[in-house]
């Protein structure tokens, strides 16, 4: 092993045989487009498609490489770096390295953008983890999972699979020497996984194949129900590998609650995951942590937010937060309100993003009028599955009825420019976030409670 690598020992990670905590970010919504969070309903391939169906295929080629090259720059880097973190996480969709049509044939375009960031990463010694954010079919029912019909299709067709086999081995062969790469998030958020034997032979054979090019780098494991369950794994405690799971507190459930026994409830749940830790050698990154807060709300969110932190620098759990940067959803900083993306954003937002418009509240009125009409009861096992087929129908259309009329209204030589407002000098952020995380990492002082 390569002493510059970060590596598994004792349940933690270590570097140069000292114990090292893992605190930071991620990059969200950069190579995988999450419709909440840059306020765009559709899914990557859908907001991609209307691009260019609008504007032309070289036209929308170009906003979209204009929006990963602002979204992240050296800008942002040095804002990073002063927060005091040591880790970011880079999720992708599988797309921009593998074409749909021609599945055999790697794309170079993702591997452009991966390694300017990668060497920014080298430049201001903040480590990276690869994440595999989407899959085809989608390793989960919901659009940031890569699947176009809310069913996690990923784990119903054996060749999907085995073309993110191939994808991870040309990933491993390109970067098994960078000593900046902490590891490998292989897969995000497992959800609804319809067969175990297909989710225990994938995991069997992607590691396999990363091992026979890269022996060095750290491999992340996440569980089933949304990176939360691990005991749909028949075996865990491999070489050089970690549990990665995700922990959002429960906004709705915990805001109210009285602190004391907030905090003990939290903890308790933080407790299956240092058991398995204790049973298997592995150390703990909490890949995704946050919330998603209204203004309303946003000193209770900064509260929990620190509740979860304190439990995991507690257990000594690495951990990176969800997420840098977006158009005001879960960020850390956004772009300013008076940039064209907000303006744009806010035109969508007031036709698909209203309470009373939400996915989740017409999934539930849909419901309601089928066991009306059929005079059946659909169990809430049921709605929870089926609920991501309406939200993949709504997704189809908003694309058609509001978001390619919306671009049609809009010029392109004006549209050309809106990517401009992710860079950072257009963007502002939540300091009292900055100054939380600024706690953690020994740039500022703790927090009082």
């Amino acid at each position: 092993m390569k002493s510059n690598f970060i590596q598994t020992e004792d349940g933690q990670f270590v570097l140069h045989n000292k114990e090292i905590m893992l605190r930071g970010v991620s990059i969200g919504s950069w190579m995988d487009l999450e419709n909440f969070m840059i306020k765009i309903p559709g899914t990557e391939r859908s907001i991609r498609h209307a691009y260019s169906e609008v504007y032309g295929k070289e036209n929308a080629e170009q906003f979209f490489d204009d929006f990963l090259h602002h979204f992240i720059t050296e800008d942002d880097f040095i804002f990073l770096k002063s927060l005091g973190i040591n880790v970011i996480r880079l999720p992708f969709d599988y797309r921009h390295f593998v074409e749909d049509q021609s599945p055999g044939l790697i794309k170079m375009d993702g591997f452009t953008h991966l390694d300017r960031v990668l060497e920014l990463c080298n430049k201001f010694e903040i480590y990276a983890i690869l994440d595999l954010h989407s899959s085809p079919g989608g390793q989960n029912p919901d659009s940031h999972g890569g699947g176009e019909t809310g069913v996690s299709g990923f784990w119903q067709d054996a060749s999907l699979r085995e073309r993110m086999i191939h994808l991870w081995r040309v990933i491993a062969r390109r970067y098994k020497d960078q000593e900046i790469i902490a590891g490998y998030d292989i897969l995000n958020e497992p959800s609804f996984v319809s067969d175990r034997d297909a989710f225990n032979d994938f995991y069997e054979k992607v590691i396999h194949a990363i091992r026979e090019e890269d022996p060095h780098h750290i491999l992340f494991l996440e569980g089933d129900d949304w990176a939360k369950d691990f005991s749909i794994f028949t075996s865990l405690g491999g070489y050089q590998q970690a549990l990665s799971f995700h922990f959002y507190p429960g906004q709705h459930v915990y805001l109210n609650t009285e602190v004391e026994k907030r905090r003990a409830e939290l903890e308790a749940k933080i407790a299956y995951f240092t058991e398995l830790r204790k049973q298997t050698g592995m150390p703990l990154w909490a890949g995704e942590t946050g919330g998603h807060f209204p203004n309303e709300h946003l000193w209770e969110g900064l509260l929990l937010i620190k509740d979860c932190l304190d439990l995991f620098e507690k257990n000594r759990i690495s951990w990176t937060l969800w997420s840098y940067k977006d158009a005001g959803a879960m960020g850390m900083v956004r772009p300013q309100e008076d940039t064209d993306w907000m303006s744009f954003a806010k035109t969508l937002r007031y036709q698909w993003e209203r309470k009373d418009r939400s996915y989740s509240t017409i999934a539930k009125e849909i419901f309601e009028m089928l066991e009306m009409k059929f005079s059946y009861i659909i169990e809430d096992s049921s709605r929870e599955s089926l609920k991501f087929r309406i939200f993949s129908l709504l997704n189809e259309l908003h694309i058609h009825h509001l978001v390619k009329p919306t671009l049609r209204s809009i010029p392109w030589e004006e549209m050309k420019r809106y990517p401009e407002s992710f860079l950072f000098m257009n963007c502002e952020g939540g300091e009292e976030l900055v100054e939380l995380v600024k706690s953690y990492t020994g740039v500022l002082p703790k927090r009082a409670e």
